[in-house]
């Protein structure tokens, strides 16, 4: 893309956020917050991150944006960032983040972390804030390894290069036993998918999954993208369809695609984590129903006035540090405590 061309996506891409802004703060202050737990610093930066969402949607194949999408690295919090180390490496072929925590002298484990953004957005260092607080809250080390994105690689794609990582680190001397793999919205459905394509291919499974709000419904027949429209950042114009980036038509409901398709008996432990706030909460909790059907050991915590992948949106909401905290102990509980002494 030209010069002119990203200058213009750019001031887009404000104005949009601008406007939305603008929009919330007249509303909030005439009508009150979105819903009553919300504070202004969380009402705004939904309504701003609706706004960014909405406007990327409509051009998913500008190269500007998936350029920006590529090379964005957030920042990691001073606190945080003085007891982790972020270094790249390669897994599988595909560039990966590293976390390494500073001091370490014990083992306790890999995550293996899948990043989201529609299967279309973002790269591992667009969710470094996120991943690293999860590496403090739960003492493991971390990968994060970059995926091939739609609509310029379809599926599988992603789930290719996933694996091909997911063995890299195992390749590495890395046992199973001590992984456990993650991800949030495309990532979580990543996740299954890539749970799956290894127990049919009798491959090592690793010891567990967390799922933070797993985007797993391609065809968009959630009943809460309708009755949580008004209080989610997820564009409300794109579930009125099917995804039409990630696959072709005829795939969207391959379980591969859609893992809320899976039959998902063999798989290792889940903990879901989904808010109640969020347009996708039913991918969630349909999941948490075909794993229990299929008698996976499934936990699925639903956070209250809480939106999409929340723990990376609103870091500073209480509900954000308790889901962290949920997620240490359930780690704790599946990598078994004598790990965490």
């Amino acid at each position: 893309m030209n010069t002119f061309g990203s200058i213009i996506t750019l001031v887009g891409l404000w104005f949009a956020t601008t406007v939305a802004l603008v929009r919330r703060v007249f509303r909030r202050a005439l009508l009150g917050p979105t819903l009553p737990s919300w504070t202004w610093r969380t009402d705004l930066t939904v309504a701003a991150a609706r706004a960014a969402v909405a406007y990327a949607a409509r051009v998913p194949d500008d190269p500007w944006i998936n350029r920006v999408g590529r090379i964005v690295r957030a920042p990691v919090s001073t606190d945080v960032a003085k007891r982790i180390r972020i270094v790249d490496r390669r897994l599988g072929g595909r560039r990966t983040d590293e976390y390494v925590r500073l001091g370490a002298t014990t083992d306790l484990g890999t995550l293996f972390y899948l990043h989201g953004g529609a299967y279309v957005y973002g790269n591992p260092g667009t969710h470094r804030q996120h991943v690293a607080r999860i590496v403090d809250a739960t003492g493991m080390g971390a990968v994060a390894p970059s995926y091939r994105l739609a609509p310029r690689h379809p599926f599988p794609a992603g789930l290719d290069d996933a694996l091909a990582a997911y063995l890299g680190l195992l390749d590495q001397g890395v046992p199973p036993d001590r992984v456990i793999v993650s991800g949030d919205s495309a990532g979580g459905g990543l996740t299954l998918a890539l749970l799956v394509t290894l127990r049919d291919r009798n491959l090592p499974l690793p010891a567990g999954a967390v799922l933070f709000s797993p985007y797993t419904d391609l065809a968009h027949t959630s009943y809460t993208a309708v009755t949580n429209a008004d209080t989610d950042y997820l564009p409300p114009r794109e579930f009125t369809r099917p995804n039409p980036y990630y696959c072709a038509a005829e795939q969207i409901s391959n379980p591969l695609v859609s893992p809320v398709n899976a039959d998902l008996h063999g798989l290792p432990p889940m903990l879901i984590l989904a808010g109640g706030a969020e347009m996708i909460l039913d991918d969630s909790i349909r999941v948490a129903a075909n794993a229990r059907h299929a008698d996976v050991d499934v936990h699925l915590s639903v956070y209250e006035d809480m939106m999409h992948v929340w723990p990376a949106i609103v870091p500073w909401e209480p509900a954000s540090v308790t889901a962290l905290a949920e997620v240490a102990d359930w780690v704790r509980s599946v990598l078994g405590p004598d790990r965490f002494d």
